[in-house]
């Protein structure tokens, strides 16, 4: 039988012959397989399918709520937002947010159990549109600001933190960023793989904590390398390679003779398998493509602007200012 041509009944769950790492994955995770919502979704009820999972729902409401926190005290305790700190990132941050819970608390969650199509969209949220927005909202000055004064400055004197961040920081610059987020990108894309976290909620939610922590680390890589000229050449080329690596594994998806991946019948949603991946593959060039090069074209832009022609920016937000004490 051809991949994605297995039959899925309504009312019941769906099952999959899923290859050995998939069945390894439900016996250790002890989840029933196809996790993203073991019941088929119709087109009629699909809308209704919002859910509230705690390990994504929890982390997202306490930081959203220490983001507002922070700001509040941060402008009744010193007055004025830091220079660098202000609505624009406030605008962001929310942004970011939102984006977050539409990936992963919507129907789009549980669209992507039945189309790959949709979880595309999902993972180009998770990994091109969320990560950057709350890279540019800068939600560790808000955090810090959160906290109450002793702890603030314990956070900068904090040793093992400190340690932490001195030997992960050579993994935060441009290429190495771009090198690690491209590979986790292909290891999760590789069939096998997908299919198992396809089938188990605990590699699912690892598959999207590590597409969206590099991804994360990849964009905080490329915004701060825009204030110089050699980071920024660092991350041109980390953009290049970047985007050449999402259009070889969009071209793979779109130009496959067969799918790749085992999925239940798309038949009622108007597509077969095979076109709901080919489509999946234009969803992943198109858009995704074009924000790695619009990364690498103001990256580009940033080293053909001449020595001291450069807009006077605000300086950025510098850890002694975050931490000082409170009037």
């Amino acid at each position: 039988m051809r991949l994605g041509s297995r039959k899925a009944f309504p009312n019941r769950p769906i099952k999959t012959k899923l290859g050995p790492a998939a069945g390894l994955a439900t016996i250790l995770f002890d989840i029933p397989a196809f996790a993203h919502g073991a019941a088929r979704h119709e087109a009629s009820d699909l809308w209704h399918a919002w859910h509230a999972d705690p390990l994504i729902s929890v982390p997202l409401l306490a930081s959203g709520l220490l983001f507002i926190r922070g700001v509040w005290h941060l402008r009744r305790r010193v007055g004025r937002f830091p220079p660098g700190f202000g609505m624009r990132q406030i605008v962001c941050f929310v942004l970011g947010v939102v984006l977050l819970v539409i990936a992963l608390l919507s129907p789009l969650e549980a669209l992507s159990s039945i189309l790959l199509s949709a979880h595309m969209v999902q993972h180009i949220l998770l990994i091109a549109v969320a990560p950057p927005l709350l890279v540019l909202g800068k939600p560790e000055v808000a955090w810090l600001w959160a906290l109450p004064p002793t702890w603030r400055r314990g956070v900068a004197r904090h040793g093992p933190l400190r340690f932490m961040l001195a030997i992960l920081s050579p993994c935060a610059r441009p290429i190495p960023a771009a090198l690690i987020h491209m590979a986790t990108l292909w290891v999760w894309h590789s069939p096998m793989l997908f299919d198992a976290a396809v089938a188990s909620d605990g590699l699912h939610w690892l598959e999207h904590v590590l597409f969206f922590g590099t991804a994360l680390l990849f964009w905080r890589a490329i915004i701060k390398a825009h204030s110089g000229r050699e980071a920024a050449a660092a991350a041109l080329i980390a953009c290049f390679i970047t985007l050449l690596q999402s259009g070889l594994l969009s071209a793979l998806l779109s130009f496959a003779r067969e799918a790749l991946y085992h999925a239940p019948d798309t038949t009622d949603w108007g597509l077969t398998a095979l076109e709901d991946q080919q489509l999946a593959g234009a969803i992943m060039s198109l858009p995704m493509c074009a924000l790695y090069l619009a990364a690498g074209l103001i990256m580009a832009l940033r080293l053909l602007t001449p020595r001291g022609s450069e807009r006077v920016r605000p300086s950025p937000v510098a850890m002694t200012d975050v931490l000082k004490p409170s009037r």
